[in-house]
C-alpha cells in the first residue's frame, strides 16, 4: 500500500500531539557540546604536517593549510577551504607549486574577510625566500617574494603574521635567536628591518599583541634548573616583550621543577595574562617532575605560582599545545596526550580539550583519543566562540591532517502536567 505525503504528515502530528498530551509541555534543554568523530582533510599517500586553521568573518569559510609530501618530497604548501554557504569541503589545492623546497606556511584572516598566506622556499645554490598570496574570497594573488637571501637555510624561516599597535599588518620571521619584520602600508608590504638577535634565546614563540601596545611572547632558552643527564641541552620557558624594535630581557617562568617543550599566551577577558607551556618529560631529565601542561598567570604586575592544567593521569605524556582567546574573553587551550612505555616513548597521543571562562578552568574533554600519534594541533575560534581544530594524525611516515570542530546537541526537557 502506498501512503501519500500528507497522510505520513498527518500520522507524524498525531503521533506527537499524542506524546505532548501524555508528557505535557516541552522545552528546549541546555545544549551539551560534543566532539564528533574527526575528519580526514589530507587523505594523501605521502606525509601532510604542521597543519594551520583560520575561521573567516563574515563569509564563515574555514581555510586550512599544510605542508604536503605526496607529489614532491621537498614539500608544497597546500591549502583547503569549507564553503561557508553549504558548509562543503572543496578540493585541496597546491598553493605553492614550485621545483623547490615550499615549506613553513604563516596564515591569518583579517576583519574584511582577506586570508594572508606566507611561507619558505628553499633551494641549494639559489638560497631562502619568503613567498605571499591573498585569498580574496574568489581566488589566491599570484605569488609575491617579499624577502631573498642567497643564504640556503636547513629549516624554513618561522613565520607569523600579526596586527600591530597602530592596526598594521605585519609579517614576522625567526631564525633561532634571530627575527625581522615587515609590515604593510597602504596594501603594500614595506622594508625588512635590520635583524634583531636576543642574547641567550635558542628559539621565538609566537607574538601576541597586549592592550599596552606591545606584543608579549614566549622564547625559549637555556633550562636553569638542568645540570645533568640531557637537562642542559633541554629548554626552559621565558617570557619578553617588545615594541616591535627594543626587546625587554628574558624572564624564566618555567623555573626548576620543569623544563618547556611548547609555549602559548593569551590574555583573559579581565586583562589578565596567561602563559602556559608543555612539559614532555624525557627520562634522561632529572629537572622535568612529570609531564604536563603548566600555566603561571601575570595579574597586577605580579606572576603567579606555577599551576598544573591538564588533568593528572598515571603515565601521562604530554607533547604541543594551542592556547587561543576569544573576542568574549575566554581561553581555549587544545593539545597532544598519550602515556610513556616503560622505556619511556610516548604512544596513543590523542587531543585534549579545556575552556578557560570566568576565572576557572573547565573540565577536559577528549576530542579524539587515538591509537596513532596525534600531534602539532592548532586552533581557530569563530565570532561564537566555536573551537575548530586541525592536527597530524598517525605514523612518521604517513601523517594525515585531521579535522574536528565542538558541537552542540540540543536535548529536551519534559514539563510534567500535575
Amino acid at each position: 500500500m502506498v501512503t501519500s505525503l500528507g497522510g505520513r504528515w498527518r500520522t507524524l502530528v498525531g503521533l506527537l500531539a499524542l506524546v505532548v498530551s501524555v508528557l505535557g509541555d516541552v522545552r528546549a534543554g541546555e545544549p551539551h557540546t560534543f566532539w564528533p568523530p574527526p575528519q580526514n582533510l589530507s587523505e594523501t599517500a605521502g606525509r601532510s604536517i604542521f597543519p594551520l586553521i583560520v575561521p573567516v568573518s563574515p563569509s564563515r569559510d574555514l581555510w586550512v593549510v599544510w605542508t604536503e609530501y605526496t607529489d614532491d618530497p621537498g614539500g608544497e604548501v597546500w591549502g583547503r577551504r569549507r564553503n561557508g554557504t553549504n558548509g562543503l569541503w572543496e578540493e585541496a589545492q597546491n598553493l605553492s607549486t614550485s621545483a623547490r623546497r615550499d615549506e613553513g606556511p604563516a596564515l591569518l584572516a583579517d576583519s574584511t574577510g582577506m586570508v594572508h598566506l606566507a611561507w619558505t622556499r628553499r633551494a641549494p645554490g639559489e638560497g631562502s625566500d619568503i613567498l605571499y598570496r591573498r585569498w580574496d574570497g574568489t581566488g589566491w594573488s599570484v605569488e609575491e617574494r617579499l624577502e631573498h637571501t642567497d643564504v640556503y637555510h636547513p629549516s624554513p624561516y618561522g613565520l607569523q603574521f600579526v596586527f600591530d599597535a597602530a592596526g598594521r599588518l605585519c609579517l614576522y620571521a625567526s631564525q633561532g635567536s634571530g627575527i625581522a619584520h615587515t609590515c604593510q602600508e597602504n596594501g603594500e608590504w614595506g622594508t625588512w628591518t635590520p635583524w634583531v638577535y636576543l642574547p641567550g634565546v635558542k628559539r621565538i614563540g609566537a607574538l601576541l599583541l597586549g592592550p599596552d601596545g606591545l606584543f608579549h611572547a614566549p622564547v625559549f632558552g637555556s633550562n636553569e634548573g638542568g645540570r645533568s643527564g640531557c637537562d642542559p641541552w633541554l629548554d626552559d620557558a621565558y617570557y619578553v616583550t617588545t615594541d616591535g624594535q627594543t626587546w625587554s630581557n628574558p624572564v624564566n617562568l618555567s623555573g626548576v621543577g620543569s623544563i618547556a617543550y611548547d609555549a602559548m599566551l593569551a590574555f583573559d577577558g579581565q586583562g589578565r595574562l596567561h602563559f602556559l607551556w608543555s612539559d614532555i618529560s624525557p627520562l634522561c631529565s632529572y629537572d622535568s617532575e612529570r609531564s604536563a601542561v603548566y600555566e603561571r598567570v601575570l595579574s597586577g604586575g605580579v606572576w603567579g605560582p606555577r599551576e598544573e592544567v591538564s588533568v593528572p593521569n598515571e603515565g601521562q605524556a604530554v607533547e604541543d599545545l594551542v592556547l587561543v582567546a576569544d573576542t568574549q574573553g575566554r581561553l581555549h587551550l587544545a593539545w597532544s596526550e598519550g602515556v610513556f612505555t616503560p622505556d619511556g616513548a610516548a604512544v596513543d597521543l590523542g587531543i585534549h580539550y579545556r575552556r578557560w571562562q570566568g576565572g576557572r578552568w573547565f573540565p577536559e574533554e577528549v576530542v579524539h583519543g587515538s591509537a596513532e600519534d596525534s600531534l602539532n594541533v592548532e586552533m581557530g575560534v569563530g565570532l561564537q566562540g566555536e573551537p575548530v581544530l586541525v592536527w597530524e594524525e598517525g605514523p612518521a611516515i604517513a601523517e594525515e591532517v585531521f579535522f574536528s570542530e565542538r558541537a552542540a546537541r540540543l536535548w529536551f526537557l519534559p514539563l510534567l502536567r500535575r
